[in-house]
């Protein structure tokens, strides 16, 4: 009896030690050093250099709503000036078409327009689809965003491509601290049927100008 005693003791004893040493290899074993990259919030075209700080910013006036986004190039596919190579129609009775470029990010508004116009078949679908033809503002903007240096109002657009494609090559735009790298870049064109141009800085010096002396 008492040698079995002993041996219920022994057998309780020895898993007990059992599971200390378990817990102190597990304890001291060395943690990963590993580091995980931070994630970066978007900072918009805060963290790019652009000439004299004049960057591009469009608003986009869609069915479910408004949306503004900084992109990192702007190019005016036909200028208003001319008649073009193809066409003898004078530019301001011709579509005006422009393309936007950014790097990937949160634009559920703008992505939601370009899905919408490849399920169905494009600008020249005879269906009728929101955001098939929408408004966009593009701006040249400075001091992140409260200056606008020139402004033109498209109407009527609607989406005639769109791509992603990683920049290895001219990427240095992209990156920052004279680093290389890789960038992640979508580009939108656009077609539109009107356009308008506005100034901000002469509105403003004509404002001024026209200024009564009374006036504050």
């Amino acid at each position: 009896m008492n040698s079995k005693k002993i041996m219920m003791t022994s057998l309780v004893v020895g898993l007990a030690i059992a599971a200390i040493t378990v817990v102190l290899s597990i304890s001291q074993t060395p943690q990963s050093t590993a580091q995980v990259a931070p994630v970066i919030p978007p900072q918009g075209n805060n963290i790019y250099l652009f000439a004299e700080g004049s960057n591009p910013q469009a608003t986009f006036q869609f069915a479910e709503g408004t949306e503004t986004s900084d992109f990192q190039l702007y190019d005016m596919t036909t200028g208003i000036f001319g008649t073009g190579s193809t066409t003898s129609i004078p530019m301001r009775l011709r579509d005006a078409e422009f393309t936007l470029a950014r790097t990937v990010g949160n634009t559920p508004l703008l992505h939601n327009a370009v899905t919408q116009t490849y399920l169905n078949g494009g600008q020249m679908s005879i269906t009728d689809f929101p955001n098939k033809m929408f408004d966009v503002s593009v701006s040249v903007v400075q001091a992140g965003g409260e200056i606008k240096l020139r402004t033109i109002d498209y109407q009527g657009c609607s989406i005639t491509n769109y791509k992603i494609n990683t920049r290895t090559d001219n990427e240095e735009g992209y990156t920052t601290g004279g680093k290389t790298g890789f960038a992640v870049v979508e580009t939108y064109t656009f077609v539109c049927k009107s356009f308008a141009l506005q100034s901000q800085d002469y509105d403003s010096m004509i404002k001024e100008a026209n200024k009564s002396p009374f006036e504050k």
